[in-house]
């Protein structure tokens, strides 16, 4: 009886030790779960969703600026507000080779369309710009191939338009001939100055109209106009900008007022046509590349208040065949008939003439 109530205490024990260190492995493994959170599992979004994924814009100072159209429609409404202020701006080259848009109608709160903003848009054929417009930057509508008006809304009171053409709001001044006008274009009445690249690539106007009461004509008015054959130009004008006429290719005569005294940097450059031109009495300087690559010119007279050649002035005229100096030799630089081999001729009896003039054979002529 005492064996057996050992044997039976003995058991007990062994079995609490067992229970003992079965809790212990137990707590050893347990692992503490995180506490989940109503969030846990969703991604956050870092940017916002653009409103409209075909255009990217800035806001500062509480006004909206259009940077990037990347859209393909054919129409498209520049908004009056982005995110509750007010659309300002369109930012240079911001349509800049858009050429699916054949419509764009601008907001009524943008006062300023940037330099080339719609440069390359060959879809569009009319544009309207509102009457807060205070600002337009040059070449706005550069390469808008197949535009033929841009109407200015009445109460504007910096830019108007006549017959499509972009004014200034006086009409004192031409800033754009829209690139799809063709045939012959009369200057309004009252324009005394044509701006900087006004008629650049309008290459289906065959002529311009000038009224006598121009003054000037900006650098490359009239830059890569194909279609113009004829030009004169009214006694009015007092200055021609460089690159004036720059690759008229068409362009076969022109007559200069008097009272020009520089022709410019390229002013007739690749006029390829070019056969006639009188350079006036009282001309200062014949500027570097004013001739460069008029092919067809045979033939010209320098008058004598010349007294500069500039560079390439007369370079790579394949035809030129005399050049005839009325006054004293002007000076020159040894290319500035680069290309070109014609004989130059001059008044005997005037000063600074040798054998040769810039790397060419000389040839005296009668005063008489």
């Amino acid at each position: 009886m005492k064996y057996f109530l050992f044997l039976l205490t003995f058991i007990f024990l062994i079995g609490c030790g067992g229970d003992k260190d079965s809790s212990k492995q137990s707590e050893e493994k347990k692992v503490i779960a995180p506490k989940k959170t109503a969030n846990q599992g969703r991604v956050e979004l870092i940017e916002p969703i653009p409103t409209d994924p075909n255009y990217i814009y800035e806001i500062i100072e509480n006004k909206a600026v259009i940077t990037k159209y990347n859209g393909s429609a054919e129409s498209f409404t520049i908004p009056a507000t982005i995110e509750d202020v007010p659309v300002t701006e369109i930012r240079a080259k911001a349509f800049a080779g858009s050429t699916t848009l054949k419509s764009i109608i601008i907001g009524e709160n943008v006062t300023v369309i940037g330099r080339w903003a719609f440069s390359g848009c060959t879809g569009l054929s009319s544009i309207e710009i509102p009457s807060g417009v205070t600002s337009i930057g040059e070449l706005a509508f550069d390469n808008c191939s197949n535009l033929e008006s841009i109407n200015v809304g009445d109460d504007n009171q910096y830019y108007s338009s006549e017959d499509g053409v972009l004014y200034d709001n006086g009409k004192t001044k031409i800033i754009q001939c829209p690139l799809g006008k063709t045939g012959s274009l009369a200057v309004a009445r009252g324009v005394s100055s044509i701006d900087n690249y006004a008629f650049r690539s309008c290459g289906r106007i065959t002529s311009v109209v000038f009224g006598n009461d121009i003054k000037s004509i900006g650098v490359g008015a009239f830059y890569n106009c194909v279609g113009l054959n004829a030009v004169t130009l009214p006694q009015s004008i007092n200055s021609i900008g460089d690159m004036a006429f720059y690759k008229c290719t068409n362009l076969s005569s022109i007559t200069m007022p008097a009272n020009i005294t520089t022709i410019g940097v390229q002013m007739f450059g690749n006029c390829s046509s070019l056969r006639q031109v009188n350079v006036p009495e009282g001309v200062i300087s014949i500027s570097k590349g004013a001739f460069f690559e008029c092919g067809d010119l045979a033939e010209i007279t320098i008058p004598s208040t010349v007294r500069s050649l500039g560079r390439g002035a007369f370079s790579r005229c394949e035809n030129l065949e005399s050049v005839t100096f009325l006054g004293d030799a002007p000076s020159a630089s040894q290319d500035s008939f680069g290309g070109s081999e014609p004989t130059i001729y001059y008044s005997s009896g005037n000063q600074g003439w040798g054998d040769t003039f810039a790397g060419l054979a000389t040839e005296a002529i009668s005063s008489e």
